[in-house]
């Protein structure tokens, strides 16, 4: 009765739902205060068409998923506090205490692609996790954690060579560099400019096979997209003013540097000036 309960407060605001044993995917096994018992994962899709000139890697393009998932899951979390009154659900996007993709894996949303990311059977991997936990306890099934089918196109696509016998070197992934503080190394200032992306990478993703007739998704639709920086963007900026500038946008948590120096990188073909 619960589960079903569950299934259809999630269906009802138009959220997938499967099911992990908390202990099984807790990070911190010894550290559960709360007393966590469930995880209830979903997901958030977000493909869509880049824009021929775009610079931004598509979820960051896109309104802030720290913001607009938390907020679409907070009606979710408020209709099971109300059926399962004294039971604890809080929700969590990247800054959660599971490993989201074992989870992910085990439950049975989603199987492991060679670049790491988990592709899912409706949508491929352009979604973003999350989920609710709590300390109610439901029996779960836990799947055998199950791969792609091994093509190999993601490896042979990446850019800096990152991806190999399915493991990711995230000292060589662009996605990783663009978003790292200071100065780049003269081998990873070669890569941005390559990669030709301010922030991010999906040429991965591109290429998979799972992804292929991906159809624009919901959210995509309704965020107000921002595809391009130029140097023009953002010059005479400080750090505060580019932070309230693009207020609400994934890009901004690093600071207005490292996307300051990759913009000018690329407009000056490597020559950092």
């Amino acid at each position: 009765m619960t589960l079903n309960t569950v299934k259809k407060i999630f269906k009802k605001h138009g959220f997938p739902v499967y099911f992990a044993e908390y202990g099984k995917v807790a990070l911190n096994k010894e550290n559960n205060e709360k007393g966590y018992k469930t995880v209830f994962l979903t997901y958030l899709p977000y493909a869509y068409a880049p824009s021929p000139d775009q610079n931004i890697c598509r979820y960051a393009a896109l309104e802030d998923y720290h913001v607009y998932l938390p907020s679409r899951l907070s009606v979710v979390k408020k209709e099971l506090e109300d059926c399962f009154k004294s039971y604890v659900f809080d929700i969590y996007t990247d800054d959660s205490p599971i490993d989201e993709k074992i989870a992910a894996e085990i439950s049975g949303l989603g199987i492991r692609g060679k670049n790491s990311l988990i592709i899912t059977r409706e949508h491929g991997s352009f979604v973003l996790l999350a989920e609710i936990i709590s300390d109610i306890e439901i029996e779960c099934e836990c799947r055998t954690p199950a791969y792609c089918e091994n093509c190999g196109k993601c490896e042979a696509a990446c850019p800096s060579g990152a991806l190999k016998d399915g493991r990711i070197d995230r000292e060589r992934c662009i996605s990783a560099i663009t978003q790292k503080r200071g100065k780049l190394t003269e081998e990873e200032e070669a890569l941005v400019v390559k990669n030709g992306l301010i922030w991010g990478c999906d040429r991965c993703q591109e290429v998979c096979p799972y992804n292929s007739g991906n159809k624009e998704s919901d959210y995509a639709k309704s965020s107000v997209k921002l595809t391009r920086l130029t140097s023009s963007d953002i010059d005479g900026l400080t750090d505060k003013q580019f932070r309230d500038k693009y207020f609400g946008r994934a890009f901004t948590w690093r600071g207005l540097n490292p996307i300051k120096r990759n913009i000018y990188l690329i407009e000056n073909k490597g020559e950092n000036k």
